[in-house]
């Protein structure tokens, strides 16, 4: 056997009392995160259903429409009548051309906006 080994050795000393977890102490960086902005389209509203954002429910589907006279078809019946023209002064009452499109939706029936010609 070699005598250089020694067969015996102390056991560590349990009096040094080193930390466990030296990074315990330390503060760690905080990182943000902000949220992504949600990329919403906007409504195009037509003469013809459309596919919209309802503002109540939030779905987004084809809307209904319905097409009312406005100020703008009683003041062309007024003048065509104004013209001499009596017989033809119903006819901004029959073109969607002059009147308004309002639009409500498809699921709750909700107004979702109104297109004005």
């Amino acid at each position: 056997m070699d005598k250089d080994i020694p067969l015996e050795q102390a056991p560590p000393s349990y009096n040094d009392t080193q930390p466990v977890h030296p990074n315990l102490n330390q503060t760690q960086p905080l990182i943000m995160v902000q949220p992504q902005p949600m990329l919403t389209l906007p409504n195009v509203l037509g003469n013809f259903p459309s596919t919209a954002t309802c503002p109540s429910c939030g779905v987004r589907s084809k809307t209904n429409v319905e097409i009312e006279p406005n100020t703008k078809t009683h003041l062309i019946a007024l003048l065509i009548c104004a013209l001499g023209g009596i017989c033809c002064c119903c006819i901004p009452y029959m073109t969607d051309s002059c009147q308004s499109a309002n639009h409500t939706c498809s699921s709750c029936g909700e107004y979702v906006g109104t297109y004005k010609n």
